[in-house]
């Protein structure tokens, strides 16, 4: 697994689109806001953005349910398939008044978290340039 994280229209997709321009098209697949139940096959991309829009439709769930349900079904699609998170910095340490965007925060502070660990690289984009900030070489 693999993270890309920056803040807002800080050149995150763009980054992962070049990052795959060696991979045939047809096995790149971008999911906004969804984690896919699809199968697929091992040499595919599954790009995952925007978990905030997953989030906000969990808020029956506490901050640690979420992310712990939103990284097992991240795993599982992981064993079969090369999985890429684009993840937005939110909020860069300023805590939002209202208590819905609060939560929003601090649940994708916890995912994050857990995403990190268990992936194998991170990237953050910073208006386009990108740092490596964890990189880990898989034996297959």
């Amino acid at each position: 697994m693999r993270v890309i994280i920056g803040g807002a229209y800080n050149g995150k997709k763009a980054y992962v689109k070049n990052s795959l321009l060696h991979i045939d098209q047809k096995f790149i697949h971008f999911f906004d806001g969804e984690i896919p139940s699809t199968q697929f096959t091992k040499e595919a991309y599954v790009v995952i953005s925007n978990f905030e829009k997953i989030i906000l439709g969990m808020t029956d769930f506490d901050e640690d349910e979420i992310a712990n349900q939103l990284l097992e079904a991240i795993k599982k699609l992981d064993k079969q398939t090369n999985v890429i998170c684009i993840c937005n910095d939110l909020g860069r340490g300023v805590v939002p008044i209202e208590k819905e965007q609060r939560k929003l925060r601090d649940t994708c502070g916890r995912l994050y978290q857990r995403l990190f660990e268990e992936s194998n690289s991170i990237v953050r984009i910073w208006y386009g340039i990108p740092q490596i900030i964890k990189e880990c070489h898989v034996n297959e």
